[in-house]
């Protein structure tokens, strides 16, 4: 496709630099080296999630595949933690050090923001800035908040412990991608209840009204709390709302950016898109739409879809551990991808951590089916 519609259209591609000298350096669409480097990223991404289906085929797989991934985001929240704790006690260089032990050159960190309490908002640690933590600790809230849901099956010890810091790592991470994924969340754990059967539609209402109440104690709670100098419900308005609506900081230049992807070049080919890698976009649904079309996204949407439908029959058919398991995918699942398609876009594509939860969610389903058939056999 980048050779059918070569220079049909000015597309943004691989430039060094901030985004503004991305936008400023638009070439023509044309068809390059850069187009199979980043095909490789969802070639190996998808390689990824097939040998980790594989390999899942137990329910000791499993366990441990999930326990793996809690205690991955529990060290990144104690670390997120730990940074605050560092720089406001002056510590901030040691910090900075232990983090450079893990880079290759510069790796552009910033010291947290000041706060009433301290320095601990949008907090840089391994998982990478304070959006990309985000993401892991929002895949911890998920499988260790199904744990807490399913007691007495969960494969997670002391789940309520563990959901309790990730938790506050969340809160206190900063990011616009935090604060948009927990809100995903929240609104996706009664949704969840119903479409697996867990409960029924009257007792949705339950949860929501306990949802509904923690949010006004957090929110009373926050009303004390000042960021940057600034009450804390004021921050989120005058920041993180502006920035969603694409009013302020870097969401400015990201409503520019999905705006032209959507007007400009996914409308110079809405089949079949300009072919992957030919343009760069800030969410990962423009992203998509504009390098391959509606059906290339209609495809990945009927793949997520039937992990999701699989990890729902799992959970209405399985017993035990097994059932548990299936839950806690079908619950973290769906709020990971929402924040992966709004707040980012290639990199989305090019993580291993979303292969590796969408794979954990379909071996739930495989080792199932499995037992099934090995159930089958044996009568």
């Amino acid at each position: 496709m980048a050779v059918l519609n070569a220079g049909a259209v000015e597309v943004y591609t691989e430039t060094k630099g901030r985004w503004i000298e991305v936008v400023r350096n638009s070439v023509p669409l044309r068809l390059s080296v850069f187009n199979f480097t980043q095909i490789l990223y969802p070639i190996f991404g998808v390689l990824l999630f097939h040998f980790v289906v594989r390999e899942l085929r137990s329910l000791s797989d499993l366990r441990k595949a999930i326990n793996i991934l809690v205690w991955g985001a529990l060290a990144i929240a104690v670390m997120s933690i730990g940074s605050g704790v560092l720089y406001t006690t002056g510590q901030g260089e040691l910090y900075r050090q232990i983090l450079g032990l893990f880079s290759i050159g510069p790796f552009g960190d910033k010291g947290p923001q000041s706060a009433s309490f301290g320095r601990f908002f949008r907090m840089y640690t391994l998982a990478g800035e304070p959006g990309f933590t985000a993401l892991t600790l929002l895949v911890g809230t998920g499988l260790v908040g199904g744990s807490v849901l399913q007691k007495g099956i969960s494969p997670v010890r002391w789940p309520i412990a563990k959901f309790s810091v990730i938790l506050v790592a969340l809160l206190l991470n900063g990011s616009t991608t935090a604060y948009f994924g927990a809100v995903v969340f929240i609104t996706w754990v009664p949704i969840v209840l119903w479409y697996t059967g867990e409960t029924s539609l009257s007792s949705v209402l339950r949860p929501l009204v306990y949802v509904f109440g923690g949010v006004v104690l957090l929110g009373g709670l926050a009303s004390t709390v000042q960021v940057s100098g600034a009450p804390f419900h004021e921050w989120l308005i005058n920041y993180h709302l502006a920035k969603f609506q694409g009013e302020a900081g870097s969401g400015q230049i990201r409503a520019y950016v999905a705006w032209y992807s959507l007007r400009e070049v996914f409308l110079t080919s809405p089949i079949l898109g300009v072919g992957y890698g030919s343009h760069l976009s800030l969410s990962l649904v423009t992203f998509l739409l504009s390098n391959v079309g509606l059906l290339g996204f209609g495809a990945f949407l009927a793949f997520f879809y039937t992990v999701l439908r699989n990890t729902k029959r799992t959970v209405q058919n399985a017993r035990g551990p097994l059932r548990g398991m299936a839950f806690i995918g079908a619950l973290t699942l769906p709020p990971f991808l929402a924040t992966l398609f709004v707040a980012k876009a290639t990199s989305g594509m090019n993580m291993g951590l979303t292969w590796t939860i969408i794979a954990l969610a379909e071996a739930t389903y495989q080792v199932y089916r499995r037992d099934q058939t090995h159930s089958t056999a044996q009568v």
